[in-house]
């Protein structure tokens, strides 16, 4: 199946790199961050509204009101419906416009409805995929449940850094004594032995 997907303004991703990391699953927000209050998130260069329902469950949507382009991250919920702040355009938890405060005999277009994701909340994380082209693997974590094990969420850290130099600091154990010699690294230990 292709997806049809719009890259996100000023995109910093060239158009094959984004068609092939837009599918995935990614964490983008702490559930406890995501009460009756919209939260806006950023996944691969798209702005995004993350909000409660009325049932409770986690709705994904792009941060953009149809009317006039506020942002729904600055907005609220009301009877289970996003709530836009600059005119009161009000989306069902499906992304449909179904009121127009400022023409509210207006017939509303099918249409009207706002571009949302799909969204999954687990291991106290919301995730979410920005092209749906058919099953991906969602992360497996089977220890989350292991009553044997705490669970753990650390809070998060920004790191102004390519992907690529991220993944490579995480695994690169040689730097510990000296980036992490207050924590946990060892200024006399900095020696990396072998190791499987």
């Amino acid at each position: 199946m292709t997806a049809i997907f719009t890259l996100p303004r000023d995109c910093t991703f060239s158009p094959s790199d984004w068609e092939v990391l837009a599918p995935f699953w990614y964490p983008v927000a702490f559930a406890h961050d995501v009460t009756d209050k919209p939260v806006g998130v950023r996944l691969l260069d798209e702005r995004l509204v993350l909000y409660r329902a009325g049932d409770g469950g986690v709705m994904a949507a792009k941060d953009l009101c149809l009317h006039r382009g506020a942002p729904l991250s600055m907005g609220w919920v009301e009877d289970g419906e996003l709530v836009c702040a600059y005119h009161g355009v009000r989306y069902t938890q499906d992304g449909q416009c179904v009121c127009i405060p400022a023409a509210p005999d207006a017939a509303i277009p099918k249409r009207l409805r706002l571009t949302t994701y799909p969204v999954r909340e687990q291991y106290g994380l919301i995730w979410v995929r920005l092209v749906d082209n058919g099953p991906v693997p969602f992360p497996e974590f089977d220890a989350w449940d292991n009553p044997d094990y705490i669970q753990i969420i650390p809070d998060s850290v920004y790191l102004d850094a390519a992907a690529g130099r991220q993944i490579e600091g995480f695994l690169d154990v040689s730097h510990f004594a000296f980036v992490h010699k207050d924590s946990f690294g060892e200024r006399d230990n900095p020696e990396v032995p072998d190791y499987p």
